[in-house]
């Protein structure tokens, strides 16, 4: 037998579950192999240990409900975090639209201002063009716009 088939029956050698000859075998590879024996002590050890704190557990009655409580508890505290942020994103979302129409508002505000002002289109026009006024195209704005309301 090798070291590999032989771990893999140490628990059931240790269980007593193996039947004579896969029993003999191994304990004929245990006599010849000492990182097999240390295995086989390891797991005893091991063994050991586990069934004295077997041994101290004492059963709680309360156990599976704190369990369940404590799933409930998650569930409705990840239900509010949904909640509070989905309030979150809308109140984002509602403020970034109130910024875009008070901006739009006020953008066009300053443009029906300057519009409504012909002298002060006629201000800035003479501001980025300097050409004299008395050209062909000279026009008198307030016999345009009287013409305009007739």
């Amino acid at each position: 037998m090798r070291c590999k088939d032989a771990n893999k029956q140490l628990d059931n050698y240790l269980s007593g579950k193996l039947d004579g000859q896969v029993k003999q075998e191994l304990e004929n590879h245990l006599l010849a192999c000492t990182r097999c024996q240390s295995n086989l002590s390891v797991l005893k050890s091991i063994k050991q240990l586990a069934i004295e704190e077997q041994s101290l557990y004492t059963d709680n009655i309360y156990f599976a409900s704190k369990v369940v409580n404590r799933i409930e508890h998650r569930k409705v505290s990840s239900h509010f975090d949904i909640k509070s942020r989905l309030i979150t994103y809308t109140a984002i979302a509602a403020s970034i639209l109130v910024g875009l129409f008070i901006g739009t508002q006020l953008g066009t505000l300053g443009t029906k201002v300057i519009s409504n002002n012909s002298n002060a289109e006629l201000l800035i026009a003479e501001e980025y063009f300097t050409i004299p006024t008395e050209t062909i195209y000279s026009f008198n704005f307030e016999d345009i716009e009287s013409e305009n309301n007739k």
